[in-house]
């Protein structure tokens, strides 16, 4: 009997895991659906509605919204409850209803009064550099092109007295942002002019349009020189700021701090910084916290009409229909005609309104990935940048949709920002892109001074920098091979970081060497070492981040052979010698790295005059990167005088990213050298970036790039005219077996 029962509850607690999994299942589904709808209004469909949209918030509710949805039929009565009002002309209809878009349904009585508003993507546009979204025949704004980064006000005075007290530094702010953000912080200055704590709010942005108290809390270094702080906004938009007070705790009290103009209520904004370009600052009396007025930092923009950005467009009357899972499709017009003010249809104002009115209650002022619904929004937000504006997804053999519900079950999953930050690492890891980042909050690269490399299947140290002071001095060598980090066996800890870092092989294992000994400031790593056949433990802290302590820029070796490292020299220094390279017997270029700025080299290398194209930015007027076309681009470079004459050879290698890739495009296309070494990165490409909810940024490749003789680039790299394999018995002798390969072949 006893049995019996216990196979009954065994059954029963099976079913009931199993009705788990279901609904889990389809929740994701559900917001799979929202997902993919989402980047089609967003990104393609132009009413005037959608484009004013505040899609961060948006993204938020409407996750929160759909996903428990039972059934097919619930779950397109909330999307279209949720997208009706900022887009009245898509259709959601069941996938056998997905027929002929009816025109006349977006026809307006005096359409020849109209003008045709439709999406030109010039890549993903975004608010600074190459690339650049637009609706044609719309007004853009324009930011000030000297404008910075951020709207700075700051002060600055003495925190000598204070060292070794807790502080607070509160402020009153609100902002009226989309893109930008308010951030309070605080910065303290040690005696020898490192930075001591710091914070600046990043992980906290301020976005509310109500008046509240920031606070930042922490202790004066024991070395303090002076405290800096303030506010600033980032971005566009405006902040307002008031009422900062700065207090140290003595014997349990707070006691403040006295500053001068602490609310603002001199005139010229006395005592505060307030002059970053590009920001206007104004005090503005009657709306203030403390006093009669408060500081307003706002940026500086013109607007202007855009009729293209490019000749490809949609006409009137294009349209898409695409499936969305869960039985669902959507059909949504490319084109819409509008006025000045309004895109025909309108959307229904009262339900615009009501659904603004939900969306400001659902959503919470601070969005943390301690959330599921930011972390959901992420992936919804970043699943669509890949899906509709990444340029290699036939090179990365990308199968993305299938990426979209994996993703999703993770973000369920995920509890930490810092979890969700491997989520999204592990999401776009597929894209095979060098380029890729994901960055969030603190971010902890404090390391050792001293460099490894993967040779002969080993983690070995290959360079250990030389300190001033003997007691800094780390007990490691050259040639010790790492058997473990902070307990944890080198290679599989190694093989760990490797599935979260985007890229080609051998650029997944430069980020991973640079990220194995990373950690927190002044924390205590423990490596495990072989050194000369004997097992020891080595107990290091990681104090700064790792710099480079390479001066050799120049050099002159022997037999008339000159070395120049491309990364650390100025080409204002490789012109001064131009006369002596034109008639040296060989060089050696080492681009093992990035260059600093000097690939005007190329143009005293070259023979005939460069025409090719061989970056390709996306056009982008249709979803699901369909029928993109591509601007090319190229350097067109020219020869130039005195020709160099001389053998030359070309070091490179994995960490050769992006600009330096570039740099060996025309050395390997017009065999201008000799080139030593390991493939390149494989990742080249100006650079795009996204923000998503949580304060995570996204980087990505941004337009595709190729070899000049238009073979594939991406994840492979520049191959070597000869490959050298590094070995433990040279490293542990001081070789550079890439240079001692290139001065065999300058013999």
């Amino acid at each position: 009997m006893k049995l019996r029962l216990s196979f009954v509850f065994l059954l029963a607690a099976m079913l009931q895991l199993q009705a788990q999994d279901i609904n889990q299942q389809k929740r994701i589904a559900n917001v799979e659906s929202f997902a993919k709808l989402y980047g089609y209004v967003r990104y393609f469909h132009p009413s005037d509605e959608a484009a004013d949209l505040n899609w961060e918030k948006f993204l938020y509710y409407g996750v929160k919204e759909v996903e428990n949805a039972p059934n097919s039929k619930a779950l397109s009565k909330k999307l279209n409850e949720l997208f009706n009002p900022i887009a009245p002309s898509v259709y959601i209809v069941q996938d056998n209803l997905a027929g002929k878009f009816d025109i006349n349904t977006i026809t307006p009585a005096n359409k020849s009064e109209m003008k045709e508003i439709t999406w030109q993507h010039y890549g993903l546009g975004n608010q600074d550099g190459l690339y650049s979204s637009i609706r044609t025949n719309r007004t853009i704004k324009v930011k000030d092109p000297k404008r910075a980064g951020f709207g700075l006000a700051s002060t600055y005075i003495d925190a000598i007295p204070y060292r070794g007290k807790k502080f607070r530094f509160k402020g009153a702010m609100k902002a009226e942002v989309s893109t930008g953000q308010g951030q309070l912080w605080m910065r303290i200055d040690r005696d020898n002019d490192e930075v001591g704590f710091f914070d600046n709010m990043g992980d906290r942005p301020i976005k509310s349009k109500e008046w509240k108290e920031y606070e930042i809390d922490g202790k004066v270094d024991q070395d303090a020189k002076a405290f800096a702080f303030g506010g600033f906004l980032v971005g566009e938009g405006k902040i307002w700021m008031d009422k900062f007070t700065l207090e140290v705790e003595d014997d349990g009290k707070w006691t403040p701090i006295p500053f001068e103009n602490e609310s603002f209520e001199m005139e010229n904004t006395k005592g505060w910084y307030t002059t970053s370009e590009g920001y206007t600052y104004t005090l503005v009396k009657n709306d203030a916290v403390d006093g009669k007025q408060s500081l307003m930092i706002n940026d500086n923009f013109t607007t202007k009409l855009v009729s293209t950005i490019f000749d490809t467009k949609n006409a009137f009357g294009t349209y898409f229909t695409k499936k969305l899972g869960n039985g669902l499709s959507c059909i949504v017009p490319l084109v819409l005609m509008g006025t000045e003010t309004a895109t025909y249809p309108t959307a229904d104002a009262l339900k615009l309104q009501e659904l603004q009115k939900k969306i400001d209650v659902s959503v919470p002022e601070q969005m943390t990935a301690e959330d599921q619904y930011v972390r959901l929004s992420g992936i919804c937000l970043a699943w669509n940048v890949f899906e509709h504006f990444f340029p290699y997804r036939e090179e990365a053999k990308l199968e993305w949709t299938k990426e979209l519900p994996v993703a999703l079950k993770a973000a369920y999953e995920a509890k930490t920002p810092k979890d969700f930050g491997r989520v999204l690492r592990v999401l776009t890891e597929k894209l095979k892109d060098g380029h890729v980042s994901v960055s969030f909050g603190e971010q902890n690269y404090y390391s050792m001074q001293a460099d490894a490399a993967l040779v002969e299947g080993q983690i070995v140290i290959t360079k250990v920098d030389t300190t001033a002071i003997i007691a800094d001095q780390l007990p490691l060598k050259a040639g010790d091979i790492i058997l473990a980090v902070d307990g944890k066996p080198a290679l599989e800890y190694f093989a760990k970081l490797k599935e979260e870092i985007s890229g080609s092989e051998q650029w997944k294992n430069a980020c991973a060497l640079g990220q194995l000994f990373a950690g927190s400031k002044n924390s205590e790593m423990i490596l495990k070492v072989k050194s000369d056949g004997n097992d020891k433990e080595v107990h290091i802290t990681r104090k700064n981040y790792r710099s480079s302590n390479d001066d050799a820029r120049i050099r002159k070796l022997n037999n008339g052979i000159y070395y120049i490292n491309i990364g650390n020299t100025e080409m204002k220094d490789i012109t001064a010698i131009l006369p002596e390279l034109s008639t040296a017997k060989g060089i050696v270029c080492d681009l093992r790295g990035y260059p600093k700025g000097n690939h005007q080299l190329i143009s005293y290398l070259l023979n005939t005059e460069d025409n090719d194209k061989w970056m390709f930015v996306p056009r982008i007027i249709y979803p699901d990167y369909e029928k993109v076309t591509y601007q090319d681009l190229g350097w067109n470079m020219k020869p130039a005088a005195p020709h160099i004459n001389a053998k030359v050879v070309f070091l490179t290698g994995g960490g050769a990213i992006s600009y330096a890739e570039s740099y060996m495009g025309f050395i390997k296309h017009y065999k201008l050298a000799t080139i030593v070494g390991q493939p390149t990165a494989g990742a080249n490409g100006n650079v795009n970036s996204f923000a998503l909810p949580g304060n995570y940024t996204i980087r990505f490749t941004g337009m595709k790039v190729k070899l000049h003789n238009g073979e594939q680039l991406h994840s492979l790299g520049i191959q070597p005219d000869v490959l050298v394999e590094q070995s433990i018995s040279g490293v542990s002798k001081g070789k550079d077996e890439y240079l001692e390969k290139a001065l065999e072949l300058l013999k």
